[in-house]
């Protein structure tokens, strides 16, 4: 639940943890995204999980890079990252945004542990300007072609990306 007691909502992210050799490790995974703080849920044995245990931290990346994605929930992908600024963590060269989250408790007596953490740090990348101009862009073509399931969608996504990166 966010400050007003709405469900927060589920964003797509990648979320990078340090793996015990110092390595970057990259996990696709829906979290619960709050301005100021974010619940991650990797499954039980995963790498990120116990990554979050040994280090207490993460990166939370918003990428629209869908190669990464779909490498980082069935693979093991070593994109180009750089340190994070706050926490012992690795943030994606190419994210739109990300948030520098540490760990506050894990509850993980369910299949899918819930990882409850603060954001301690946040940054943007191209976010601004460029996903602005290609939504406008893309909006044109909704607003011509688009069936009432489309702009709903399309109306869905807007929301989000105010919701995640502001007001333009």
């Amino acid at each position: 639940m966010d400050g007003a007691g709405r469900a927060a909502p589920i964003i797509e992210t990648v979320v990078t943890t340090i793996n015990p050799d110092g390595s970057v490790n990259c996990g696709a995974m829906g979290v619960e995204w709050g301005e100021e703080r974010i619940v991650i849920k990797p499954y039980a044995g995963t790498r990120t999980l116990r990554n979050l245990r040994a280090t207490g931290a993460a990166v939370v990346n918003l990428t629209d890079d869908v190669l990464l994605f779909s490498q980082a929930a069935l693979g093991d992908p070593h994109p180009p990252t750089r340190p994070a600024a706050s926490v012992e963590g690795a943030v994606l060269d190419d994210a739109s945004s990300w948030r520098e989250v540490r760990v506050e408790a894990i509850d993980d007596s369910a299949e899918r542990a819930r990882v409850s953490t603060v954001v301690v740090d946040r940054g943007t990348g191209r976010e601004g300007e460029d996903i602005r101009a290609e939504l406008s862009r893309l909006q044109v073509l909704v607003d011509k072609t688009a069936g009432p399931r489309e702009r709903d969608a399309m109306e869905y996504v807007a929301r989000h990306l105010r919701a995640v990166v502001g007001d333009p």
